[in-house]
């Protein structure tokens, strides 16, 4: 197969989310409850009845399921790099046919095996991070999500590990294993840093939410939803949405001889953006007291 699935599944979803994002910021009113209930989930989720998206609802706290798959999934990417780049091991057949599968057979490589070992391992650490905040640190509501919801965060991280490891030196049949770690520039470990600490930010920022449905004891009191304060929640709404987007961005830098991952990062900037600027609406409509000078993405700007 010669189509690259990767790009066209993550492409179209962009378009979608963007577009009915768009429509719900701007016409909401006038729009079906069948779009505005699927669209919407946690605490901006629309509760108005609708029987066929009820149907298709599912608890948000199922979250959590993406980072049993993420986490995993991801260690056994970083080894794959480790076996090919450290060990000069052969590539299992399955694997290139995978690739080949989702990437299309006409796929080059074009990301040297630096880039590739530095993503592979800064990925891995977040999406484990990821999953012990999910298990040990988040509070979930009883709110719900849509089944689109659901299975894009699966296929998000299964696109995105295919696109680490799809068009990279060594991974496609023909290229040459030329690691060195002489190759990994000032560029590699900057924006290793900056992922790992915006990682932890990402982190703080779970710590923060989930403290408001604490007492001083530890103990679960509620899972009501109030204002967060600290941390990056002091300048802007989206918290986790900007340390998600900084991520992403910075992976892009050091892939950026990959002609597929930037459609990951399209994806992710559009989705979190749609996320923040709901969540800063719903914070204003619910709060009298909600700080004004507080925004949505960027601290003072935006």
């Amino acid at each position: 197969m010669q189509v690259n699935l990767i790009s066209i599944a993550f492409l179209l979803a962009t378009l979608s989310l963007g577009i009915v994002g768009l429509l719900i910021t701007y016409i909401e009113s006038y729009l079906p409850v069948l779009i505005t209930r699927s669209y919407r989930y946690g605490k901006f989720s629309d509760n108005t009845y609708q029987p066929h998206v009820m149907k298709i609802e599912i608890p948000k706290r199922w979250f959590k399921h993406f980072y049993v798959f993420a986490a995993p999934f991801s260690s056994y990417v970083f080894y794959l790099v480790l076996h090919k780049y450290l060990w000069n091991g052969d590539i299992p057949e399955n694997v290139i046919w995978m690739l080949n599968m989702f990437l299309g057979t006409n796929r080059r490589a074009l990301v040297s095996p630096e880039s590739t070992f530095v993503v592979a391992l800064v990925l891995t650490i977040h999406c484990w991070k990821r999953f012990y905040e999910s298990h040990y640190i988040s509070i979930f509501s009883d709110k719900k999500i849509n089944m689109f919801h659901y299975t894009m965060g699966f296929y998000h991280y299964f696109g995105t590990l295919v696109c680490i490891i799809g068009e990279s030196e060594g991974f496609v049949e023909g290229s040459q294993n030329n690691f060195s770690w002489k190759n990994i520039t000032y560029t590699h470990m900057i924006c290793a840093c900056i992922i790992l600490l915006s990682s932890y930010a990402q982190f703080r920022a779970n710590c923060i939410l989930s403290g408001l449905r604490k007492d001083k004891t530890g103990e679960i009191t509620s899972t009501a939803y109030k204002i967060p304060h600290g941390g990056l929640f002091e300048y802007v709404s989206g918290a986790l949405q900007i340390t998600e987007i900084i991520i992403y961005v910075l992976i892009s830098v050091i892939f950026w001889q990959s002609s597929t991952y930037h459609y990951v990062t399209i994806w992710v900037i559009v989705n979190q953006i749609a996320t923040a600027v709901l969540t800063h609406k719903w914070y204003i409509q619910t709060f009298q007291n909600y700080p004004k000078s507080r925004k949505i993405l960027l601290p003072y700007i935006f």
